[in-house]
């Protein structure tokens, strides 16, 4: 199902609101939070740590997925990615046993596959979606003008 032009935000937290029951439910706790990554943080400053409507979301009815990895799983990974850093990336590809990464060092941005032309990433997901079968061993593409 996909959410209408007018209703981005809503699937949006819907997504990531449900995924987890671990958002803290106490405001009080944001408020914490935000004044010590306001002063951890200069740049970034308390964005991450703002409430959002997760606070507030009913928990969870559905069982947490299990991945049995079966199938194989191909991540994709900006290294300047904003919104799920390159840690992050980095951890749920080790985590997922079995699975493949295409990593694009230098690249910035969220999203990398057909965001923009990138010749290298492209080519290995396509691959991936065409044929079903992970690459032999993890890619790194180099993001152009690097």
């Amino acid at each position: 199902m996909q959410a209408g032009n007018d209703n981005f935000d809503a699937s949006s937290w819907s997504v990531l609101c449900g995924d987890t029951a671990a958002w803290p439910r106490d405001p009080e706790q944001y408020r914490r939070d935000a004044l010590r990554d306001k002063t951890k943080y200069p740049i970034y400053g308390d964005f991450g740590s703002n409430i959002t409507p997760c606070a507030f979301w009913n928990k969870p009815t559905e069982p947490v997925t299990t991945v049995d990895n079966s199938v194989g799983l191909l991540t994709v990974q900006n290294q300047w990615d904003p919104q799920t850093p390159l840690a992050g990336g980095l951890s749920m590809h080790r985590a997922l046993k079995g699975s493949r990464i295409v990593y694009d060092e230098g690249g910035e941005g969220h999203g990398v596959y057909a965001m923009h032309p990138r010749p290298c990433s492209d080519n290995a997901v396509n691959a991936y979606l065409s044929t079903g079968k992970l690459p032999a061993k993890d890619v790194t593409c180099k993001a152009r003008g690097r």
